[in-house]
């Protein structure tokens, strides 16, 4: 009688501790897929279908800086793509935003002029942005060459960026880059 005792409590010890872990894997697989779901508008390749599909969805508002922690005292540049028409309005901004309707509301849109872009691939296979217009009343042509995604969050503003590192080329001035927009 014991024996049986000591067995069914045993056995129930067992079973608690089964459901007690399997509760605890699908917390944690759930957890993990929430976690995904909110970064999933990162850019997942350089392909170059990727590159300008992921460029132009949503409100297509990319910013171009030195890096994801960017201090610069002349601000940064941000590019509001426009699919519609193929142009981009360029503006410089003092800091990062959540959206184009938050930099606006804001009203931290300096805007430098309206351009012409084009998505082209060089011999690399490459993406290359290229932007042609003029920019306060000056011509200017700029190229930037998506090289590999990045992400990381902007500790002043603490906004999560995800884009693509990359190489911007203006008048033969090439600089490295990031280019990123806000998740």
């Amino acid at each position: 009688m014991k024996t049986s005792r000591a067995k069914v409590v045993l056995l129930s010890l067992v079973a608690v501790l089964a459901i007690f872990l399997t509760a605890c894997g699908s917390q944690s697989s759930s957890n993990k897929s929430n976690e995904q779901a909110s970064f999933k508008n990162e850019p997942a390749t350089t392909k170059h279908t990727d590159v300008k599909s992921t460029v132009l969805s949503g409100d297509g508002f990319w910013y171009l800086a030195g890096k994801i922690n960017h201090k610069s005292n002349s601000g940064i540049e941000a590019i509001a793509f426009d699919k519609e028409t193929g142009k981009a309005t360029m503006y410089n901004v003092d800091k990062f935003y959540k959206s184009y309707d938050a930099a606006k509301k804001a009203k931290a849109l300096n805007k430098e002029g309206t351009v012409k872009y084009t998505f082209t691939q060089n011999k690399q296979n490459q993406t290359v942005i290229k932007l042609a217009g003029k920019l306060s009343g000056i011509d200017m042509t700029q190229s930037v060459t998506v090289k590999d995604t990045t992400k990381g969050t902007n500790k002043a503003t603490k906004l999560h960026l995800s884009g693509y590192h990359a190489i911007r080329d203006v008048d033969m001035d090439k600089t490295n880059v990031v280019f990123v927009e806000t998740n």
